[in-house]
């Protein structure tokens, strides 16, 4: 994946580096939890995706995770 440096506001909270973004990543969230998935098969009752921009410090090398641009 190509990362994107960000604005001159992302900065990491940690180190104030640079942030570069690395891509926006699908994440399932909702339905049961444990293994009952693997017995069952497939996606569960109440189980939605969520995406999320992955940033990536270029100096510390800390990870954040938020919303991408333009919403869900």
């Amino acid at each position: 994946m190509e990362g994107s440096v960000g604005s001159a506001g992302d900065r990491c909270i940690a180190c104030k580096g640079a942030m570069r973004s690395i891509g926006v990543e699908p994440s399932r969230v909702g339905g049961t939890t444990g293994g009952w998935k693997l017995l069952v098969g497939g996606a569960e009752l109440g189980e939605g995706m969520l995406s999320f921009e992955v940033l990536a410090c270029t100096a510390c090398r800390r990870v954040e995770l938020r919303l991408p641009p333009g919403g869900r």
